[in-house]
């Protein structure tokens, strides 16, 4: 069988019409997913179980972006912060510390669920710009959980997850 050569320009047509196609499918690619913060367990001592939420969207976002409230949720307990508008980083104390008693569960005992959940500004399905321009479309809620890990009976010290907003396709 014979071996076709190309000619150097008929070469660099290809590689220029290859590189022409992966940028059009690059640029039709949409983001699906952002990560916007982080759920962290700090722990437990004597100041009671903490529970940290990073929210910064600042590298992927053009804008900050505002919530009507972000809620924490450990073993069936809640605490609200209310309103915010990032970056913030909110820190919520659980148990029972020198008689005071905080809304939100202590892991003292081990939890098996702790969660954050951020409501929209107006309640309903928001946009907002992205740093490389691209108009990203998300639902009116974004939910982010810690669970035990393999073999963990308990959530662990230290453990966290990124809070992560999902693009909404059917969002007009």
């Amino acid at each position: 069988m014979p071996t076709i050569r190309l000619s150097s320009f008929a070469r660099t047509g290809l590689y220029t019409a290859a590189i022409l196609l992966f940028a059009v499918i690059a640029a039709e690619a949409k983001t699906n997913q952002v990560i916007i913060g982080s759920l962290t367990y700090l722990g437990t001592n004597d100041a009671g179980s903490a529970f940290r939420v990073v929210l910064d969207p600042s590298m992927i976002a053009s804008q900050p972006l505002s919530f009507s409230n972000v809620t924490v949720f450990v073993d069936g307990t809640n605490q609200s912060a209310g309103p915010i508008t990032t970056p913030t980083t909110l820190l919520f104390i659980g148990g029972t510390v020198g008689g005071t008693v905080y809304p939100l569960g202590s892991c003292a005992s081990g939890c098996i669920a702790i969660s954050v959940q951020l409501i929209s500004d107006d309640g309903g399905p928001f946009t907002f710009t992205l740093s490389n321009g691209e108009e990203f479309k998300t639902f009116a809620i974004a939910t982010a959980a810690l669970q035990p890990r393999p073999g963990q009976k308990s959530i662990q010290p230290q453990q966290s997850v990124p809070i992560v907003l999902k693009r909404n396709p059917s969002f007009k």
